[in-house]
């Protein structure tokens, strides 16, 4: 409660009347959050305890939030929260703890003490809860980059769209909380016509259904239509099963979508008040505004894929049909640095590189000293097939800051795919000493440093990772992690060992685990169980060519040279470098052709990081 008061007081400083209609109602914004989207993350500029960053807005969250790997870096003490307090979401509970930020910086102004809950799975950042995202009279633009924040006076039966002139406006129902401090928005939803209770969720990249709900809305997990995903995670220490449903219809506000693939999480085991998350691809495709006075949220249609967009990598692309929409109208132009870069990281997530350059072209004329515009637009030319134009950028952003390990990283990585590796390796040197110990993204430094032969110099950097993440729905392909690199590095495997089978009993029998376990045998000259490893992984997965290459390998060392002479064409023509990789590691294969360098961290993957510079 302390927080919000805070938030309050700081809020009523910055207020200034924007846009009022001509009755009696009055919407007066005084707050405007210069939003840009990073990926399927809307972040905004801070500064913690003078030190300034980029934190995500997550209206999913009941409160401010932290991992306990993001206290660690800013220098943050915690502190116990009261006995019995847990927190529960997607991934199951725990016991989380309390931090204060003495000197918090936000547009300008201090807060002082500003509270975070610290704990439960890391997904890489701090983040802004619900407790500022769903007190106020809310505005999400995303596409624009804009969230506003209003005070709403005398507007019961009015229309807030007022961006909406020609254009089709939806009103949802808004569901109360469970309790009067619960200030998530919750909407109402239509399914297949069964009603369900959506959370409106910032911090989601995308949207999904509950299996319970899923259930009630007549949607079959066992139709043979139904495709298996991915296991994802939330707060919790586990991971979920996912799978990606067809629905005949969804029905928000009015708004019908027909024949729209979506996603559906198994949260059998989990305690949650909602069926449903309207996640950043249902937010990147509308214009919206919650209005808690009148119980109603109020949306316009900007156009593209609304939940297809976020199954399309797995399924392909499936027509949907849009019903009771018309086209969207003109809004005005951005006018500043900040309103630029927010239309810019909006086009960019939507797929539209040169409009997104534009934008951050602008952007960098009206402020060339922002290295984030820069490094933003060095993405939109990579993705628009510049890379030369791309590592000009970030070089100009690494100017500005020379110390920004990401930065670092992709400048390491555009050097790598050029083949410079004595310059991607200095960059990967200093952006290891500048990434905060214990933190996700020494996991991309250790990748950097597999790729370009060096997988001891990565080793020495997960410990830390490890440590500060035991609890976390990661752990598992964090042990694994360090059982790869000890393999690649050839050093302690008897330990390696021990972490890959402890991913495993963690993660079942996956592929790229038991691939690694392949390795190991091999080195420990264990043939026969390296084998039987590549073979359980290749049943699972049989094009992967990293298996191939080390069951041939395993073979050649048992004899069975005919057997490995197979294998090794096998992977030579899945992926033409991968000889490449592992003679960088002492583990060369007759018959191996003269090629460019090795590009992926292991050859059927890709690493964690942006490979979007390449």
């Amino acid at each position: 409660m302390k927080l919000v008061l805070a938030a309050t007081a700081l809020l009523i400083g910055l207020s200034q009347p924007v846009w009022a209609d001509a009755s009696k109602c009055k919407l007066v914004q005084f707050v405007k959050l210069p939003v840009v989207m990073e990926g399927e993350r809307a972040t905004i500029p801070v500064s913690v305890n003078g030190k300034d960053t980029r934190i995500w807005l997550d209206s999913g969250a009941f409160f401010n939030f932290m991992p306990k790997a993001k206290a660690v870096e800013l220098g943050l003490k915690t502190e116990p929260l009261p006995q019995g307090f847990y927190v529960t979401g997607i991934g199951g509970s725990f016991t989380p703890e309390l931090a204060r930020v003495r000197e918090f910086g936000l547009l300008g102004v201090q807060l002082h003490n500003m509270e975070f809950v610290v704990g439960g799975s890391d997904i890489g950042n701090a983040f802004l809860g619900s407790n500022l995202l769903g007190v106020w009279t809310t505005e999400f633009d995303l596409a624009k980059g804009a969230v506003n924040l209003f005070r709403e006076t005398g507007c019961s039966r009015t229309s807030l769209a007022y961006w909406a002139a020609g254009m089709s406006v939806f009103e949802a129902r808004l569901l109360s909380g469970e309790t009067d401090r619960d200030h998530h928005i919750y909407v109402e939803v239509s399914i297949n016509g069964h009603p369900l209770r959506a959370m409106l969720d910032t911090g989601a990249p995308q949207t999904s259904i509950g299996s319970h709900a899923a259930v009630r809305a007549g949607i079959d997990l066992t139709a043979p239509q139904v495709v298996n995903s991915m296991a994802m995670g939330g707060v919790g220490s586990h991971l979920r099963q996912s799978w990606i449903v067809r629905t005949k219809t969804i029905d928000i506000g009015g708004e019908q979508i027909q024949h729209s693939p979506i996603r559906v999480i198994d949260d059998r085991a989990d305690d949650k008040s909602d069926d449903m998350l309207l996640g950043v691809d249902f937010l990147m495709a509308h214009h919206v505004l919650i209005s808690p006075a009148q119980h109603k949220m109020f949306l316009t249609y900007n156009g593209g894929p609304i939940f297809s967009v976020s199954t399309e990598s797995e399924i392909g692309h499936i027509e949907t049909r849009a019903e009771n929409i018309s086209s969207a109208g003109k809004t005005a132009e951005p006018t500043t640095a900040d309103e630029f870069a927010g239309r810019g990281s909006g086009r960019l997530t939507r797929g539209d590189a040169t409009g997104a350059i534009a934008d951050f072209s602008a952007a960098i004329k009206l402020a060339p000293g922002n290295a984030d515009f820069w490094a933003n637009r060095a993405k939109a030319y990579a993705r628009g097939g510049h890379p030369d134009l791309a590592a000009g950028d970030i070089d100009a952003a690494l100017k500005i800051r020379p110390t920004d390990h990401r930065l670092l990283l992709r400048r390491a990585r555009i050097r790598l795919g050029k083949g410079d590796k004595v310059g991607a390796l200095a960059d990967t040197d200093a952006a290891a000493a500048a990434t905060p110990k214990g933190s996700l993204a020494m996991v991309d430094v250790v990748s950097l440093y597999e790729r370009l032969g060096k997988a001891d110099r990565g080793l020495a950097l997960l410990d830390p990772v490890l440590d500060l993440h035991h609890d976390d729905s990661s752990y598992a392909n964090l042990l694994h992690e360090r059982a790869w690199n000890r393999a690649l590095a050839n050093a302690d495997l008897d330990r390696a060992l021990k972490d890959c089978n402890a991913a495993l009993r963690k993660s079942g029998p996956n592929p790229s685990m038991l691939d690694t376990r392949a390795l190991i045998q091999l080195r420990r000259k264990d043939y026969p169980a390296a084998i039987a490893d590549a073979d359980a992984a290749l049943a699972k997965a049989p094009k992967a060519s990293s298996t191939l290459y080390l069951r041939g390998l395993a073979k050649l060392a048992g004899a069975d040279e005919a057997g490995a002479k197979i294998d090794f064409a096998a992977a030579r023509t899945i992926t033409p470098t991968i000889d490449q990789f592992y003679a960088d590691y002492g583990l060369a294969a007759p018959g191996a052709p003269t090629v460019a360098p090795a590009q992926p961290s292991k050859p059927d993957e890709s690493d964690n990081g942006e490979d979007d510079d390449q």
